[in-house]
């Protein structure tokens, strides 16, 4: 009996390459998350101030949301020039350096959705106080 052949194995060069395109794209994913989170947020917060609806007690709030998520905008581009120093440490074959700016890329990936998190969450929070500050 005839057993089916395997495929071959992937090269190691090729699965490299997949882990740094998916890393890119997850960071290109947290950068627009937190920069459009901060684009709606200014106009938001600009239409809010043109109406003059925004009561003294939110102003703060909004300040400490729009903080969060310019950090974290922040992060994702700093994770985005890890990217770049591991592959050249990789590429120079300094594997231990390498790993660990690997490493330091992810936390900044998971540092920069924790802050879009908490960010979103301290606007939902003013949102609530400026809304129960502004019904009748």
């Amino acid at each position: 009996m005839m057993l089916p052949e395997l495929p071959p194995e992937v090269a190691a060069e090729k699965k490299y390459d997949t882990v740094v395109s998916s890393g890119q794209s997850a960071l290109n994913a947290l950068l627009t998350l937190n920069g459009g989170a901060i684009l709606a947020f200014l106009t938001f917060i600009g239409h809010l101030v043109d109406n003059r609806i925004v009561p003294r007690e939110g102003v703060n709030g909004l300040v400490i949301a729009l903080a969060m998520f310019i950090v974290g905008t922040f992060l994702a581009v700093l994770a985005y020039g890890m990217i770049f120093l591991t592959n050249v440490y990789s590429r120079i074959n300094l594997l231990e350096r390498s790993d660990r700016l690997f490493k330091t890329t992810v936390t900044l990936g998971f540092a920069s959705i924790t802050f879009f998190l908490f960010g979103s969450a301290q606007a939902v929070r003013t949102f609530w106080l400026i809304a129960r500050l502004l019904s009748p």
